[in-house]
């Protein structure tokens, strides 16, 4: 690309400063049948790897892999999938939890390789993962033969970039998976020469699947260099080429590559014309949200140095590994089985007290009645011996936590709240996973139309079931804020944020839903500013785009240096 690598791009930066940002993705609907005859080679350039690059990155992976004992015990390494009941920690290298790692991974098809996108059974080659400038052009594509995204293409992809750049040249990379690759190389040794010079980040449309904390630390609006890029360049050039898709299932194998190399090269010189006026319109964009930026700092009223700090108290407290973690949530899991379970019991209990009394006043129908009473004898009896199992696999710990829950009706609502939270979060992942297959159709077959028509039927049907769901949560609080005006709650409890419902389906980055406040175990402290404060919080969003907003400045001025570097050399040799 013109402006990310041409002349002079190079500024010698130091390892916190990102030289150039790229983009990588996959597309399996650009693919090709099985069974065709094999075509002539095609001479031209190319900006596909060769097949030789990509084994040989497919055979170091393997071999890499293999060695895996070895490696966990000199590194010190904390495996992926530790035992539930061991303390949750840090793999080398990582700033988020090995748990959070967890969830992340579980959440994206894209992480699990052996997860079958494309039939091999019936396509020679599967799709194509690209690697994009910020600018929306091709450096580079890799052809898939395999059924699931296997990291070695991604791989690759960077080692190939790495080969034509400068020493100590610093990429910041967007993945939708990017905590994911981050911890591959890390935990395997993949890219160990280039790692240290690669930031990586989660593209911004894929953020709504990651756990906060991996947000907090992976998300470009929050985390420094990546100015206002987004990661989604990809997408626009899968929409570019989405017509080639009906074609090039049936063509010969360099026939595909070519076509699609050629289309690659009519993009580029289209995008070259356009330059400036996309500078422009970034510049504009730019300047608008710094604009509403200031505007919020000056509003909130907290200097730059507190918002710094509180932030960074922030990202250092909703990032620290949890004790036991998983045990932890087992054991909450266990108690909220438990008060579901008290809640039913006690239901059947009232249930037969009053058969009993009409027992003993006399019944018209005494055989219906006997059936009831035999029937919700044995209900109470199920449930005494399932309430005395799940008290059983508690513990002390978790018997003395069931004690103080049901003695405080404001820890009971707490801890409903949050379950709720967790399924309404869970619910609107689906949500967004579904409206994913909508956004981004670049073909559409007619099976693939009624599955589409499908998609927007099962969307529109499960809204109701959220609102339903958020409308509990926020009369939940509402009752936690009665107890802590009441004084009826812990000392140093604050109640829960609601979850508006006009935002609930946008799941930006800064939406209450992903915040806690008021559900976690804090109580008896005062909460922190960050946390507590609504003009700190305010301020720190603010900060931190004004800090994206003058990272995009300065990336957009020396890339309109650049534009006018080659446009005067261009001109002078024309001339």
């Amino acid at each position: 690309c013109l402006l990310c690598f041409g002349g002079c791009n190079w500024q010698g930066n130091s390892s916190s400063n990102i030289d150039a940002i790229v983009c990588i993705d996959a597309c399996f609907t650009q693919k090709r049948r099985s069974g065709l005859q094999d075509d002539p080679v095609n001479p031209t350039a190319t900006v596909f790897l060769s097949q030789e690059e990509i084994d040989s990155m497919e055979s170091e992976v393997d071999s890499l892999r293999k060695k895996k004992p070895s490696v966990q015990r000199r590194s010190g390494y904390v495996s992926k999938r530790h035992h539930k009941d061991e303390e949750d920690g840090f793999e080398q290298g990582m700033r988020i939890p090995t748990s959070v790692l967890q969830n992340c991974n579980e959440s994206f098809t894209a992480a699990d390789e052996k997860c079958q996108k494309a039939s091999t059974q019936f396509f020679s080659d599967t799709g194509v993962m690209a690697l994009l400038c910020r600018h929306d052009h091709v450096i580079h594509l890799a052809n898939m033969t395999s059924a699931g995204e296997k990291q070695h293409y991604a791989l690759a992809l960077i080692k190939s970039l790495f080969s034509h750049l400068p020493d100590n040249f610093h990429i910041g990379l967007l993945y939708d998976i990017g905590c994911q690759l981050e911890q591959s190389c890390r935990k395997w040794g993949f890219l160990k020469p280039f790692l240290p010079q690669i930031s990586f980040a989660i593209s911004v449309f894929h953020a709504f699947g990651h756990q906060w904390p991996c947000q907090l630390i992976y998300h470009p609006r929050k985390w420094e260099g990546f100015g206002l890029s987004d990661g989604e360049g990809c997408e626009c050039f899968w929409s570019s080429i989405k017509g080639l898709i009906p074609s090039l299932h049936v063509s010969g194998f360099h026939q595909r590559l070519f076509v699609i190399d050629f289309q690659v090269h009519y993009l580029d010189v289209k995008s070259l014309t356009g330059l400036g006026q996309w500078l422009l319109q970034r510049w504009n964009h730019c300047q608008a949200k710094k604009a509403s930026a200031i505007k919020g700092l000056r509003k909130c009223g907290v200097d730059s140095l507190t918002l710094q700090a509180e932030w960074a108290a922030q990202v250092a407290v909703q990032t620290k590994a949890t004790p036991l973690g998983h045990s932890a949530k087992a054991t909450e899991n266990i108690i909220l089985q438990i008060m579901a379970t008290q809640k039913s019991l006690e239901n059947y209990e009232t249930r037969l007290e009053e058969l009993e009394k009409d027992l003993l006043h006399g019944a018209s129908d005494m055989t219906s009645l006997n059936i009831q009473l035999a029937e919700c004898h044995q209900k109470v009896k199920s449930f005494k011996q399932a309430l005395q199992k799940q008290k059983a696999t508690l513990g002390v710990n978790g018997l003395a936590d069931l004690a103080t829950l049901q003695s405080n009706s404001y820890l009971q609502l707490s801890m409903h709240a949050l379950a709720i939270q967790t399924r309404i979060r869970d619910r609107l992942h689906q949500r967004k996973f579904e409206l994913e297959r909508l956004e981004r159709s670049y073909h559409q077959t007619v099976s693939e139309q009624r599955l589409q028509n499908h998609t927007v039927t099962s969307v529109k049907w499960c809204e109701p079931g959220i609102v339903k769901l958020s409308t509990n949560y926020n009369n939940m609080c509402l009752q936690m804020a009665a107890l802590i005006h009441q004084g009826k709650a812990p000392q140093g409890s604050i109640a829960p944020v609601l979850i508006p419902r006009d935002a609930l389906f946008k799941l930006d980055v800064d939406d209450d839903i992903w915040q806690d406040a008021g559900l976690e175990d804090d109580t008896g402290r005062l909460p922190p500013a960050w946390l507590a404060d609504e003009n700190v919080q305010s301020g720190i969003r603010s900060l931190l785009e004004l800090r994206r907003c003058e990272e995009e400045e300065r990336c957009l001025l020396y890339e309109r240096r650049m534009l006018m570097e080659w446009f005067s050399e261009e001109w002078s040799h024309l001339q």
